[in-house]
C-alpha cells in the first residue's frame, strides 16, 4: 500500500520557507559575481611559481630592486604591454626596457617555464601588487608569442 503524504504549510512554516527561498535566490544570484574559477585557480598555482622562480629578484611584494630589477608592482610597463611582459616570461630578457619611467638595462633568463607555467605566473602578477587584470592568460595565449630576432 502506497501512501500519500500532503504538506499543509502552516503560517510559521511558511515564513520559514520563503526564507529558505529568498537565501537560495541570493547566494544564486551572488555567485555570479564571484571570481572566474579558472582565473582564481590559476592565479593560485602561479603564486606557487612566481615563489619558485621570480621572488629573488622582483622581491616578495613585487616592487623589484631599484635600478637593477624592475617592479612588478603597479608596473605600466606590465599593464600597457602585456606581450612584452609574456615574451620576457618566456624568452628572457635582455636590453633596455622602461618600467615606470625608470629605465633597466639588466639581463632576465630564460626560467625555462611551460606555456602552462607562464600563463599561471603571469595570471597572478597581473593579480597581485597592486595590478589588476581580469582578463585570463592561458597556455594558447603564451603559446602564441614568437621569440622575434
Amino acid at each position: 500500500m502506497t501512501r500519500i503524504v500532503i504538506f499543509i504549510a502552516s503560517p510559521k512554516h511558511y515564513n520559514c520557507m520563503k526564507i529558505i527561498l529568498f537565501l537560495s535566490l541570493t547566494l544564486g544570484v551572488c555567485s555570479a559575481f564571484l571570481p572566474d574559477d579558472e582565473l582564481t585557480k590559476s592565479i593560485a598555482r602561479g603564486k606557487d611559481i612566481y615563489a619558485e622562480n621570480c621572488v629573488t629578484c622582483h622581491m616578495g611584494a613585487g616592487e623589484g630592486v631599484a635600478g637593477t630589477f624592475p617592479p612588478l608592482a603597479k608596473s605600466d610597463y606590465l599593464l600597457k604591454t602585456p606581450e612584452k611582459a609574456l615574451k620576457a616570461i618566456k624568452f628572457g630578457q635582455q636590453g633596455k626596457i622602461v618600467v615606470n619611467g625608470v629605465s633597466y638595462e639588466g639581463m632576465m633568463p630564460n626560467p625555462g617555464l611551460d606555456n602552462e607555467e607562464i600563463a599561471d605566473v603571469m595570471n597572478y602578477i597581473q593579480n597581485s601588487f597592486g595590478n589588476s587584470n581580469k582578463t585570463l592568460v592561458t597556455a594558447k595565449i603564451v603559446e602564441t608569442i614568437k621569440q622575434k630576432e
